[in-house]
This record gives C-alpha cells, structure tokens and sequence, in this order.
C-alpha cells in the first residue's frame, strides 16, 4: 500500500484508506554526456539495441525489477517500478550497470519522476452519467469504453472512474498527488450527492494476493496496469 512507503505532507490525507496503490512509476535520468551504445549493447547481458528501428537501447534490470531505456544522449528512462523510491534507485543501478559494461560516467544523473500510474477503491458505487453533467472536463462514452475519463486541474493528473468505485490515476509527478487526487475526488462526489454506499462492504485491496515479482515482470511499458484491468472486470 502507498500509505506504508509514504511521509506525506498533509497528514489528514491519511484519514481515511482508499486503498491506493501505485502500480507503475515511469522516472527519468540525465546525463551530461553522450553514451557510446554499440559498445553498451555488446556488454549489458540481453541488452536490445537495433537504431535502425529505434534509436534507444533496452534492457532489463534486476534490482529493482524493471525495464530500462538508455539512448545516446546520456538520457535513461525506467519504466515498471511500483515506488517513487524504486525508481530514482533503479536510475542509479542503471548508472552502475552502464560503468560495469565499460561507460565512463562523468557526474550523477539528474532524477526526475514523469509519471505514476496508480489505483483506488472508493468504496462506494457511482454513476458516471449524472457525473459527467455535473463535473467539468469529462469525457464518457459507455458505448466505446466503461469508466469515465475525468481531467482535474490541481493536482493536474487524469482519473478513470468506474461505477464500482475504483480509480485509475494517470500523470502525478509523485506519491503525494496521488493521495490528494482520489481525497478530493471523493469530496466532490460527496458534495455533489453523487455516490451511494457499495453493495458489499468488504472490499479486497487492488492487486492483492500478487507478488511484487508477478506485477513486475514482463515488459512492464506494453501491459495494462492490473487495476484496469480488475476494475473493467467488476
């Protein structure tokens, strides 16, 4: 759960557990130099590298476990950890990995995190149709896809919400957003009198029962994450 990695700024963002969990953090690192590919991809084990396709090389790290994107203008980007903490490590690790395949690293990489992908429960049942009149910036066509797509302006992040009251949120720059997006998401359907309690009160957390090694592995950038997927699902 992120409530057990997190200090958060605002303690009473903790007041009540929406069951948010972080299910991917895309972070980003820079360094000051070129990077000699060809001489990387012939070193890293299962290192991908094909410029004539794409101008990247990709390989996988182990610790933490997660998908790697190194190009030749020194800037590497990870993809697949479940932490903001998991990710600036798995930049440094790449760092390390690329010094043992021959690089010489001439300063420690800039870390920025670019997006986290994350999911919550409400709790509580919603409909989605009187949401989409009351609340601006919105899109919802149940034809073509089940949840509604809500576009909030502070945090700036993109929600997906379900009628059984699960999140999806896309594009906070950390763990702390997140929390304040689903908080005052839950506020305003609170205000606005559009959520009725939930049929059933007991409501496992998403993605529970999976190992952090079952959710990682894979090709972390192509797969849906597990929250969608359990909240188109219900």
């Amino acid at each position: 759960m992120i409530t057990d990695q997190l200090t958060v700024e605002d303690p009473c963002l903790l007041n009540q557990d929406y069951r948010v969990s972080v299910e991917n953090v895309v972070a980003s690192g820079k360094l000051e130099q070129r990077l000699d590919l060809n001489l990387i991809s012939e070193t890293i084990p299962g290192a991908r590298y094909n410029p004539e396709r794409f101008p990247g090389l990709f390989f996988n790290l182990k610790r933490p476990r997660c998908l790697l994107l190194v190009f030749n203008s020194g800037r590497i980007i990870s993809m697949g950890t479940r932490s903001v903490r998991q990710a600036k490590r798995a930049i440094v690790n790449a760092v390390k990995q690329l010094q043992t395949a021959g690089a010489t690293i001439l300063s420690k990489p800039e870390i920025e995190i670019q997006n986290i992908v994350a999911c919550a429960d409400l709790r509580n049942r919603v409909d989605l149709e009187d949401l989409a009149v009351t609340l601006r910036r919105t899109i919802y066509e149940p034809e073509n896809f089940p949840g509604l797509i809500y576009m909030m302006d502070e945090p700036k992040v993109t929600l997906l919400l379900f009628t059984n009251g699960k999140v999806v949120c896309a594009g906070a720059k950390s763990e702390g957003e997140v929390l304040r997006a689903v908080r005052r998401l839950h506020r305003t359907l609170q205000s606005e009198g559009l959520i009725e309690p939930a049929a059933s009160p007991a409501r496992k957390p998403l993605g529970g029962g999976r190992s952090e090694e079952a959710a990682q592995g894979g090709s972390p950038a192509s797969e849906e994450p597990p929250c969608l997927l359990a909240a188109v699902s219900s």
